[in-house]
């Protein structure tokens, strides 16, 4: 019952040409279906072909943050403080796997 409700709703919107409503929707289905890590070690606990889509997501990132030259590894001293920071995933509305990095805190 409940899935021919939904065939004829897809069917009604694709007779209407509601392509981003279809894609939402479709978007919606995969970020239900597909568990989102809390942190990067929550990677390690998936499926492998979902864990492998999140690393390409973290790696890529880095890349990116590496070659605008965003971070810089050093030594700290005793005075100085690292900026803590975490990762934050999620699947955009596209279903693309984004990953980002944000700080935590400033002090």
């Amino acid at each position: 019952m409940v899935e021919l409700a939904i065939t004829s709703y897809l069917a009604y919107l694709t007779k209407e040409r509601e392509v981003e409503q279809i894609c939402f929707l479709l978007a919606q289905h995969t970020i239900e279906s597909c568990p989102i890590p809390k942190n990067l070690g929550n990677v390690a606990n998936l499926l492998t072909n979902i864990q492998k889509k999140w690393f390409e997501s973290y790696l890529e990132k880095l890349k990116l943050l590496k070659d605008r030259n965003i971070y810089k590894v050093v030594n700290l001293s005793k005075e100085q403080k690292a900026i803590k920071n975490c990762w934050i995933f999620h699947i955009k509305s596209n279903s693309c796997y984004r990953s980002q990095l944000v700080a935590k805190e400033f002090s």
